[in-house]
């Protein structure tokens, strides 16, 4: 179910700052951790949770080795983000209002 992986992946502060770290700095799990101020191997816990749920990407994928770098797949991420709405708020949200971040909610 969504909404089980959704709040998995938004369940943490150190998650949440990983998708906002690799959405506006793709890159490594050791530039994260230098950015983010936190040990590499708890970025490594994370970026997997994150990977698994189809949050985080490899650039270019991974083919028997390791990516070049971390992307954000941002349509997976919203996807996530309004399946935990409709679900917290008992599907009443309006998921037609301005996006979070554009000029209308500023």
């Amino acid at each position: 179910m969504s909404v089980q992986i959704a709040t998995r992946v938004f369940g943490s502060e150190l998650l949440v700052a990983l998708i906002r770290h690799y959405r506006a700095n793709p890159g490594l799990q050791k530039e994260a951790a230098a950015a983010l101020g936190v040990p590499v191997q708890a970025v490594s816990t994370n970026t997997r949770i994150l990977v698994e749920a189809g949050v985080v990407v490899g650039d270019p994928a991974p083919r028997g080795g390791r990516p070049g770098r971390w992307i954000v797949n941002e349509d997976r991420t919203l996807e996530l983000a309004r399946e935990l709405i409709t679900y917290t708020l008992d599907n009443t949200a309006n998921l037609d209002a301005p996006e979070i971040g554009s000029k209308e909610t500023s």
